[in-house]
């Protein structure tokens, strides 16, 4: 291109414009690049993370261990991200330097000559660019959307983490469970282990395991975990940890994304599985903002979670449902793609909550006036409008005492922006 951008977010604006769609599954692209920029990944130490929720947590648990308890210089990629683009990429559990990762920008916009490259996979380029120049001696990677086909899986994992399956992006992924699932088990590669995080894997998964003679470590068969009061025990195949804290006894994500970071940890290096001592440390430096994520402001307590289909919905409701009982108001915002009768069904909306809905901040997001419809025909919550999600947050903090919690979720695209208010 003529003049090249010179700061990353005019980098990022140029990746955007590229490709006439934002999403184009496929690997044809990507590899092609991946070719031309000689990328070298650290032996034996790649981790490929999908799954429809909890994989960021999981992954990011994975690096915080990695770095800690391994002493590894770690590459971790993560996607989305909430606030700033910076979590998206990171080295040694801090973000990248923005003007080295422009310098891989302007490596990946020379490699790929005309080959029109998705915003997705322009970034994930620079990533896996700045990491191999980096010399990381272990890459986390967080798949983006899927598996098979995503830009992530460009790169050969030594090992794949499944966390667990359920509906969610239908019109890239498919309407059932199973065709979900065999998207997703095109992350595994011949003879690596893979790791399924919630309980029996679905057939496509296992079936695609054995194709591969792939070793498949299953939750609930091949490690768990058993809650002890505010306590937790793990058992692996080798390894076993016993009375570990539990940061959040309320967090209903937080022992089942541990526990299968630990099995993929004992698979790499059993000594790499965080014991008593250090599991707090490891577990706070890798905690991912927006996931169940509990702030105090102005006197009440505020929830902030990127929960975004069903599944994950259910998940913060038996969090929430831990806590003491409250009226809450809740500030929510979705984006127009996802299952918002589904996911409003999952929510514990009480008839005495109050419901502020908005636009999540995407280009891409449901209006408030179809959030307020669909959630009217529940008819046991207030609801009003507002039309933005800072606004919404305004109105519930004027609304809110010690004696309600504020629950802000939907998307990333709302936690992140209520966040940023929240600490500014």
């Amino acid at each position: 291109m003529t003049g090249s951008p010179k700061h990353l977010d005019e980098w990022l604006r140029h990746a955007a414009r590229l490709h006439p769609s934002e999403i184009d599954l496929g690997l044809e692209r990507i590899a092609e690049v991946i070719g031309k920029l000689d990328l070298k990944s650290p032996p034996g130490r790649v981790v490929i993370v999908g799954g429809t929720n909890g994989k960021g947590s999981t992954a990011a648990l994975i690096d915080a261990a990695l770095r800690l308890r391994g002493g590894l210089r770690t590459a971790l990629y993560l996607s989305p991200y909430l606030q700033d683009f910076g979590e998206r990429v990171q080295i040694g559990g801090a973000h990248a330097d923005p003007v080295g990762l422009s310098r891989e920008f302007e490596r990946v916009e020379a490699a790929r000559g005309d080959i029109r490259l998705t915003e997705f996979e322009f970034v994930t380029l620079a990533a896996f660019s700045l990491f191999s120049r980096e010399g990381c001696d272990a890459w986390v990677l967080e798949v983006g959307l899927g598996g098979r086909l995503d830009a992530v899986n460009a790169i050969d994992p030594d090992v794949s983490v499944i966390t667990r399956i359920a509906m969610d992006h239908q019109d890239w992924l498919g309407d059932t469970l199973d065709s979900v699932a065999a998207e997703k088990a095109g992350i595994l590669r011949a003879g690596r282990p893979a790791f399924y995080g919630a309980g029996v894997a679905p057939v496509p998964i296992a079936a695609r395991a054995a194709e591969l003679r792939a070793p498949l470590y299953q939750a609930g068969v091949d490690f768990d975990f058993e809650r002890q009061g505010e306590r937790w025990d793990w058992r692996g195949r080798t390894v076993r940890r016993n009375g570990l804290a539990i940061a959040d006894p309320a967090n209903a994500a937080e022992l089942p994304n541990a526990s299968l970071a630990f099995a993929v940890l004992e698979t790499l290096n059993a000594a790499w599985v965080p014991e008593v001592g250090d599991y707090s440390a490891i577990l706070t430096a890798g905690r991912l903002p927006g996931r169940f994520e509990r702030l105090e402001f102005a006197g009440a307590e505020w929830v902030l979670d990127v929960a975004h289909n069903p599944d994950a919905a259910a998940c913060l409701a038996t969090s929430l449902n831990a806590l003491p009982p409250r009226p809450a108001i809740w500030v929510l915002g979705m984006l127009g793609d996802k299952d918002v009768a589904g996911f409003l069904q999952a929510l514990p909306l009480q008839k005495r909550d109050h419901v502020i809905v908005a636009p999540a901040e995407n280009p891409k997001a449901c209006s408030a006036e179809v959030l307020a419809q669909a959630l009217r025909a529940r008819r046991h919550a207030y609801v009003s409008q507002c039309d933005s999600v800072v606004a919404a947050c305004e109105r519930a903090a004027q609304a809110a005492t010690g004696e309600t919690r504020v629950v802000v979720t939907g998307s990333f695209n709302t936690a992140g922006p209520a966040r940023k208010w929240l600490h500014q």
